[in-house]
Order: C-alpha cells, then sequence, then structure tokens
C-alpha cells in the first residue's frame, strides 16, 4: 500500500487512531491533502492533543541529517539564547547554513551588518565547526530568502537533500512557504504559531526541482520558556509584531517583573538602567524587590501569560550575579535586559531548569548611546 503523507505537517496519513499523528476521517481520506490537525489549526486555531515524545522528535531529525548532504539550522532573532547554541552538539563533519529568522522583529534601528559580526563572535565561542555562512532572514516578509536559495545552491551539487532544523517556533515552516513561492507551488506546509505543528519529515522541491529540502520537527531542549508550558500559554510569547523595547531605571530595592515568569532586583548601591526587549503582549511590572518572590509564587492573574496550571508547576530559584555595562541578561524563549547604566549586582529569580545567559549587548553600542538620550531628555 502506497502511503500517504500530510502536506501540512509531513504524518503518514490514517484513518484509524483519531488520538495519532496524521489522522483524517476515512471518507475524506482520499481526497484530503491535510490531515485533521493541520485543517483544524489552520482554520479554527485548535492545537488539539496529539503530540511526538522527544525521542520521537530527536530520531526524525537524526534520519533527516543522514540523509542530507547540507543542513540549515533555523534561529529565532527574538530568542537567540533559546533557539542556537543547543544545536553545537548536533554539528557532524557535514557542511551547515545558519539562518537567524525574524528579523522583522527586529527594531527599527538594527544594523544588519553588526548582528552578522555579533553571530560570529557568539558562534566562535560556541560551535567546534565554522557554518558555511550566516543569513538574515524574515519568513514572514520574505527578506533574504533569495540569498538562502543562492546559498543552498551554492553548497550542493543537483540531486542532494538538504535538512532544514530549528527549535519550535523559530518560523521554519513559514521559510519553507517563501521558498516554496518562487517554485509557485500550491503545497503548502502548516504555519501557526502553536508549538510543534510540524510533527514528521516532510520533502519539497527546490529551486525548480534541483534539490529536496527536508523540513524537520522543531526541537524541544526543554530549557525554554515555552517548553515548561501549555501549549496555549507558550504561544502568548511567540511575538508576530516588532519587539517592545522600553527603558527601565532602577535603583537599589527595586525590581521588575515579566509577567508572572521571571524577575530581576536591583541589589547595587546607585541606581542603573535597563533596557529590556520582550514580546509587546509579555507584562513588565517595576515592583519593590521584597514583593518579587511572592509574586511569582501566587501569580496573580494581572501579572498574566502563564495560567495558574502552568504557573504551579515553576519551581524559583534565586541567583545573585554581577553585570558589567553593555551585556545582556538573556532568558530563553522570554527575551532579555540589556544593562545600559552603571555596573551592578543583581537578583534574578527563574525556574529550575530555565537556560539563562548574560552574552555581550547584541545591540550595539552607538544603538545603546541613541537610547540612553531618550531616556534622559
Amino acid at each position: 500500500m502506497t502511503l500517504k503523507y500530510c502536506r501540512g505537517c509531513g504524518c503518514v496519513m490514517q484513518s484509524a487512531k483519531p488520538d495519532q499523528p496524521g489522522f483524517v476521517p476515512e471518507n475524506v481520506l482520499k481526497k484530503s491533502q491535510v490531515c485533521q490537525r493541520c485543517y483544524q489549526m489552520t482554520h479554527y486555531g485548535k492545537t488539539g492533543k496529539v503530540r511526538l515524545d522527544p525521542e520521537q522528535i530527536e530520531n526524525n531529525i537524526k534520519k533527516a541529517i543522514q540523509l542530507s548532504e547540507l543542513s540549515v539550522i533555523t534561529a529565532d532573532f527574538s530568542d537567540l539564547t533559546g533557539t542556537l547554541p543547543a544545536w553545537s552538539s548536533w554539528i557532524s563533519d557535514k557542511p551547515y547554513l545558519i539562518v537567524l529568522n525574524k528579523l522583522d522583529l527586529a527594531p527599527e534601528r538594527t544594523r544588519y551588518p553588526e548582528i552578522i559580526e555579533y553571530l560570529e563572535n557568539y558562534l566562535r565561542d560556541r560551535f567546534a565547526q565554522k557554518p558555511r555562512t550566516l543569513i538574515l532572514t524574515s519568513g514572514l516578509k520574505g527578506t533574504g530568502v533569495g540569498i538562502l536559495l543562492e546559498e543552498i545552491k551554492k553548497a550542493t551539487l543537483p540531486g542532494t537533500r538538504i535538512s532544514l532544523l530549528g527549535m519550535t517556533n523559530v518560523g521554519k515552516s513559514s521559510l519553507v512557504k517563501r521558498m516554496l513561492a518562487t517554485e509557485k507551488s500550491n503545497q503548502l506546509p502548516t504555519v501557526s504559531k502553536f508549538p510543534g505543528t510540524t510533527l514528521g519529515l516532510s520533502n519539497w522541491s527546490i529551486l525548480k526541482g534541483r534539490n529536496t529540502l527536508i523540513d524537520t520537527p522543531g526541537l524541544t531542549p526543554g530549557d525554554r520558556y515555552g517548553d515548561l508550558l501549555c501549549p496555549e500559554c507558550a504561544t502568548q510569547l511567540v511575538s508576530t509584531t516588532k519587539l517592545s523595547h522600553k527603558l527601565w531605571s532602577l535603583k537599589p530595592g527595586k525590581g521588575i517583573i515579566w509577567g508572572n515568569l521571571f524577575g530581576l532586583a536591583q541589589l547595587g548601591e546607585r541606581e542603573t538602567v535597563l533596557l529590556s526587549f520582550a514580546s509587546p503582549e509579555l507584562k513588565i511590572h517595576r515592583t519593590d524587590s521584597a514583593k518579587i518572590g511572592e509574586l511569582l509564587t501566587t501569580a496573580p492573574s494581572w501579572l498574566g501569560k502563564a495560567c495558574k496550571k502552568c504557573a504551579s508547576k515553576l519551581k524559583w530559584q534565586e541567583t545573585v550575579l554581577k553585570v558589567d555595562p553593555q551585556t545582556d541578561l538573556a532568558v530563553a524563549g522570554l527575551g532579555w535586559f540589556s544593562i545600559r547604566g552603571a555596573a551592578t549586582e543583581l537578583k534574578i529569580w527563574h525556574p529550575e531548569g530555565i537556560r539563562w545567559e548574560i552574552r555581550p549587548a547584541l545591540v550595539g553600542k552607538k544603538e545603546s548611546q541613541e537610547y540612553k538620550k531618550e531616556f534622559l531628555r
């Protein structure tokens, strides 16, 4: 029997098990191009309960890498910390490209050459093997997709396969959709904000049939905020508009809470300035440092983003750290604070298992000075 695959998520279509990937009612199986889950996700915004376990996802990704001569690793500009470093352990001796997607979320004054230079330095400390090239894209607007296709063509022979890799919600399916638009294809992947939209391996013809692109399920490393939350809560953290950036002046004894998800307190002896970068839907609240722990534990609804069930599962840890000017405190799956004032000491409240890091400031020094002038007016 010839297997039929869902053109949305890549799963084998079947009509026997409604709770398994690829289900389609038997009366529409022959004519349907997508499974019931993809149809409901596209037309009604329903996530359903069909999921793959992490081992199945990893096996699918390993299979795609083995079948390919080139890998394209996709990361998210708004979540560099949560979507790029984990891939360092997956790189073998095969060549790969790195795509930094969602440039449409970057602030207006972002300078693309500075981002490329930043990425080169960031990768040098984390990846043993250098990528062939770095490409900035926006799957939503199509920016850089033509360059990506040209780089794929340069790096491969006709007839070879390319694996498209990325964490959940980095925009892989949007990139595939843009690439297929150049082929004038009427078969497109399912694109949504819900984590884990792609479940199987989807093969797509690109470069006018020259190569085959294998779209893979999104990897869920378990150390990003969205990995700790239910699909509905995780979806609320995915920004679809430009990141909100706002300056905060923090005196000793004052702090900031991101939703009911993260806390930060100023322990230094003098006032400092922070610049926050996060989804505009994420509420940021300034408060007394003494109140942060209680607010995060009780998770009042007005702070918003994690439902009571998700909030109750978070196990809070406290860490004290020293930070220098022109550095970022980045939290995987959430956003980052950039230190713009004097060096200081901070206390942070973060869930157990969440990835965070101190890194050089992603926004350039010149831009930092422009923000500071605005703040001091």
